[in-house]
């Protein structure tokens, strides 16, 4: 059997990278019959099978619009309805590992920042193969960001040194990764980089290029590495200088201080007659939609574990700035993408510049989109899969 966990994916219909990751794999695997996803239970300490309510959450089908503490991607409301169901819940645990039988695995698309991580500690010797996928260091990386966020993250890194391989999502996670695991003294354990493939399991949309429409989307939660404020900044220098172009921004919360200056920054800018917009929160089709009316995509960052949004954006046929370095570089160096040093506001506002108003610059890297090619599910599961198999022989 091959047993996901999805837990944060049926936790929110919130899409940031881990939990559309998690659907992505369970649309990809679903059909299976030897396939079977998983929920893990923070108040009882164990995996349980899905109810309906998660299926619901999972594939999107919840017509809920989230609002409120619903628009934050933390997993600490859900201990609350976890201890909720708890009692529920008792008859639909797996009783993992006993209950697990030779050559079963289980893979952990999620942080392990919360209880998961003692449970992997503690699970010993079993037949059975445990597979985690490593997104990224940054809470290790940045502490002064948040250090909940550090300490969890520690956390995290540690149980993956027990499992028996982990899959990262770049070059940078897998270097960082060893590299604590060096530093808190572990062993650690096999690695594997497989880096994520285009999100939608949808055929990809017939695209044009955009030039004209002189419109700018980013798509990240707002934290501060993501680099809104400064984004901003450089925005509204260009439409002081008379730039002419709009930004759209789309992302839910993480930080409640970080995310209401982000927003208050906004508000600001819109009350001077500025053409931006945020939105926490949008529908598939719509993501879709915003990807289509942008001429193109910023994704400032300071630091990713992958970069996902910068995919998705070359899928539609629009370029992208981005940095240089890290797995941003990664990612970048298949073409399409106008790179630059997030940290430099003059570097990004001479990209932005250029790509507002140099159309054959900007065609030049709409037919690099055109030449690269896009990794698809089943070229990532074949490589994922090979790196399992290579561990079910040991």
């Amino acid at each position: 059997m091959i047993y996901l966990d999805v837990t944060s994916a049926c936790q929110s219909v919130l899409n940031t990278g881990v939990r559309r990751m998690q659907r992505g794999l369970h649309e990809w695997l679903h059909s299976r019959e030897d396939y079977q996803p998983v929920y893990w239970q923070s108040i009882r300490g164990s995996y349980r099978r899905l109810v309906s309510e998660d299926f619901r959450i999972l594939e999107r089908t919840w017509q809920k619009t989230p609002g409120g503490w619903s628009l934050y991607d933390s997993f600490l409301p859900w201990n609350l309805q976890d201890l909720k169901n708890k009692k529920r819940d008792s008859f639909l645990s797996m009783e993992w590992p006993v209950s697990l039988k030779n050559e079963d695995i289980v893979l952990v698309p999620d942080l392990l920042w919360d209880s998961r991580s003692f449970f992997f500690t503690k699970w010993g010797k079993h037949s059975s193969r445990k597979v985690g996928i490593f997104h990224d260091a940054i809470g290790l990386r940045r502490p002064e960001q948040s250090r909940i966020d550090a300490y969890l993250c520690s956390r995290g890194v540690r149980a993956l040194a027990d499992f028996d391989l982990v899959i990262c999502i770049s070059k940078e996670a897998e270097a960082d990764l060893i590299y604590f695991w060096k530093k808190f003294g572990l062993a650690g354990t096999k690695t594997h980089v497989a880096p994520w493939p285009v999100p939608f399991t949808n055929q990809r949309p017939e695209h044009k290029p955009h030039f004209s429409a002189a419109s700018l989307l980013y798509v990240a939660r707002l934290e501060k590495h993501k680099n809104h404020l400064l984004l901003l900044d450089v925005c509204e220098r260009l439409w002081k200088q008379g730039r002419k172009f709009d930004l759209r921004l789309i992302g839910c919360n993480a930080y409640p201080y970080y995310s209401w200056r982000v927003q208050r920054r906004v508000k600001v800018l819109r009350r001077q007659g500025y053409n931006v917009r945020l939105q926490p929160h949008i529908s598939e089709d719509e993501l879709h939609e915003a990807y289509r009316k942008s001429s193109f995509t910023v994704f400032p960052s300071l630091l990713e574990g992958f970069g996902l949004p910068i995919i998705e954006s070359l899928w539609h046929g629009r370029p992208v700035v981005c940095g240089n370095k890290g797995a941003l570089g990664e990612v970048a160096a298949g073409g399409g993408c106008k790179t630059v040093n997030p940290e430099d506001s003059n570097d990004l506002s001479r990209a932005i510049v250029c790509l507002l108003s140099d159309e054959q610059q900007y065609n030049t890297l709409y037919r690099n989109i055109q030449q690269r090619p896009m990794r698809s599910w089943s070229e990532y599961w074949t490589d994922v899969n090979a790196a399992i198999n290579e561990i079910r022989k040991n």
